[in-house]
């Protein structure tokens, strides 16, 4: 009893400290989880993360005030975690308040005052341009000025991009430049007029309101960094190390009570081994009597079993003498035999699906490489017959200009129109097979340059205006990137209705390894129940418009999905059209093989 009874206190403490253990290993996972979850906020300022680490918090204030700890020690250790814990929480939500205040500067208040600083200066340059010849010199100084600023602009995004570079200097130093011009356009004697004047005074009060706005996101760029990179860190830090010390002294007073417990074990296995001793002898009495009984059936009926388990099928006779559970036993290995015959029978039947399966799928495979030949070859090889017709039916008007009547001259130029419309829809074609047959190699492409060319090719001259401000410049496959914006900048064009207020703008921006492009107009618009079929194969949803094949956009789309992106639009009818696609950053080429004649590089198809 007193061997027992020392096993059994042992076992007790034992038992208290795996408790301890559990929960102080629960509370470092959740510290390094904390941990993470901290230096990812302080990252990326992502919400998410700063919302779970202040779940986080709470839950590690909670579970360290419920820890019983017996040691004082690893009391005293999670008092000072939860002090830690504290100052770490009031830190955490500092840092957030400071991002939290950089990102409205930045992102609102910021671009606002940019935007009327823009203003005023076109304002400024509109009134001297009414005069050129005048106002020369105040041009002149005028355009240092708004030079200095765009200098001190751009400067200040690289500061809130990289806040590690001198950046924020250079954009003050333009910004004082920039102010100095513009005193001295206030001081020429020949800008004395009120109205200059108070358009000087604009520009000066818009740019000094910009250096403000600027400069308080700087200091809360600063003030972010301080937190994040000196308070949060140290005090994550030697949250992190108290953590794993405390883990580190209960797992070896874990291992102390374990060693106890196996010795107060060992004392207690003496007494034991004695009275087994005796209970073996009885224990032989009884399995004498019981293995005549049950043990034999049982070790054949653990053989059946394992055969069956194997898969095997088996003839089963069922012993009619007995009804007790090796009866019952017998029953259910019967069951378990038919049904490992009816999983084979459905094995063989599944094999012989997955094998017709497989066949049919390497068919149509087979079936869409034939049918994507079929378009090549097909709109390759008739443009030839084509441009033989249209060159015999020029002809035979050329030769029969004066004894053709006019109603068959007429025929021939409708036939000539015929022709060229169908040789359009077969380059169409053409092109729409060609997307990702073989892919362009990657050169380094300045997307202003590219959209800009754009707008010389288009036809523009209902007055149209096409607008575009700070677009990348990066390593990608220039032909298809260009017959997606030409394609969708040409469709609007062509579907503008406002004439000379016609509007196209042309964006881009970063959204983690993609560039989101968009071409958004005020046109005719379309209806929502059109969206999805105008990317279809020839398909016009506005009879007005005579021009185009109804590919463009087609095509564009397959260009687009070949390198991973989607394109969607937003529209109604009477306001307006907004196309976005998506495109890669980094170009990862397909290998792909070639039909014959398709190295060749496919036209740009500016019909829609």
């Amino acid at each position: 009893m007193s061997g027992q009874s020392a096993l059994l206190k042992g076992f007790e403490e034992y038992q208290r400290a795996e408790n301890t253990s559990i929960a102080i290993e629960a509370i470092d996972r959740k510290v390094q989880e904390l941990k993470s979850r901290s230096e990812r906020y302080l990252l990326t300022g992502a919400a998410s993360q700063y919302r779970a680490a202040l779940s986080l918090q709470s839950q590690l204030t909670n579970e360290i005030e419920n820890v019983n700890a017996d040691d004082l020690g690893v009391q005293d250790t999670l008092d000072q975690m939860k002090g830690h814990l504290e100052v770490l929480n009031e830190q955490l939500k500092l840092a957030a308040e400071e991002r939290e205040l950089r990102s409205r500067l930045v992102q609102v208040e910021l671009p606002e005052v940019a935007e009327t600083t823009r203003q005023a200066f076109n304002r400024l340059r509109a009134y001297f341009m009414e005069d050129p010849v005048e106002y020369e010199q105040q041009i002149v100084v005028h355009g240092g000025a708004r030079g200095a600023y765009v200098s001190a602009h751009r400067a200040l995004l690289e500061y809130f991009n990289n806040p590690k570079t001198p950046s924020f200097d250079i954009a003050a130093a333009n910004l004082d430049k920039s102010r100095k011009l513009c005193r001295t356009l206030q001081e020429m004697e020949s800008n004395q007029q009120d109205d200059v004047q108070e358009i000087i005074g604009d520009v000066l009060a818009s740019l000094q309101a910009f250096q403000r706005v600027g400069t308080r996101a700087f200091q809360a760029t600063r003030g972010y960094m301080v937190y994040s990179n000196v308070v949060m860190a140290g005090e994550i830090a030697e949250f992190s190390y108290q953590s794993t010390k405390l883990k580190d002294y209960v797992s070896q007073q874990k291992v102390l009570n374990q060693r106890n417990r196996e010795a107060s074990f060992q004392r207690s296995r003496i007494i034991a081994v004695i009275a087994a001793f005796g209970a073996v002898l009885l224990a032989i009495l009884l399995a004498t009597s019981l293995s005549m009984a049950v043990i034999g059936p049982i070790g054949r009926l653990t053989d059946m079993f394992r055969r069956l388990a194997a898969g095997e099928t088996m003839s089963i006779a069922t012993d009619g003498e007995r009804t007790d559970e090796i009866a019952q036993m017998i029953s259910a290995a019967r069951v378990f035999s038919d049904k490992n015959q009816e999983t084979k029978q459905l094995l063989e039947r599944s094999e012989s699906l997955s094998e017709e399966l497989a066949k049919k799928a390497d068919a149509l495979v087979e079936s869409n490489r034939e049918l994507d030949n079929f378009a090549y070859i097909a709109s390759h090889d008739l443009k030839s017959p084509l441009r033989g017709i249209q060159h015999l039916a020029s002809w035979v008007q050329e030769d029969c200009e004066d004894i053709l009547p006019e109603a068959s001259q007429s025929h021939l130029t409708h036939m000539q129109s015929r022709v060229r419309s169908m040789e359009c829809l077969l380059d169409d074609l053409l092109n729409y097979s060609r997307v990702g047959r073989v892919d362009a190699q990657p050169e380094t492409v300045d997307c202003e340059e590219l959209v800009s060319s754009i707008v010389e090719m288009a036809d523009t001259s209902d007055g149209c205006q096409v607008n575009w401000e700070e677009l990348p410049t990066f390593d990608t496959v220039r032909t298809p990137l260009k017959q997606v914006l030409l394609n969708l900048i040409t469709n609007a064009v062509k579907y503008n209705d406002k004439g000379q207020n016609g509007r196209i703008d042309v964006s881009c921006e970063k959204q983690g390894d993609w560039y989101k492009w968009e071409v958004a107009d005020n046109g005719i618009g379309i209806d929502p129940r059109f969206h999805e079929k105008v990317f279809q194969m020839y398909q016009r949803v506005a009879p007005d418009v005579s021009e185009g094949s109804g590919m463009g956009l087609a095509i564009a789309k397959k260009h687009v999905e070949h390198y991973g992106g989607n394109i969607q639009l937003r529209s109604s009818v009477g306001k307006g059209t907004t196309f976005s696609f998506t495109w890669p950053i980094e170009i990862e080429l397909k290998n792909q093989s070639t039909s014959e004649g398709s190295t060749d590089e496919s036209p740009i198809n500016v019909a829609t």
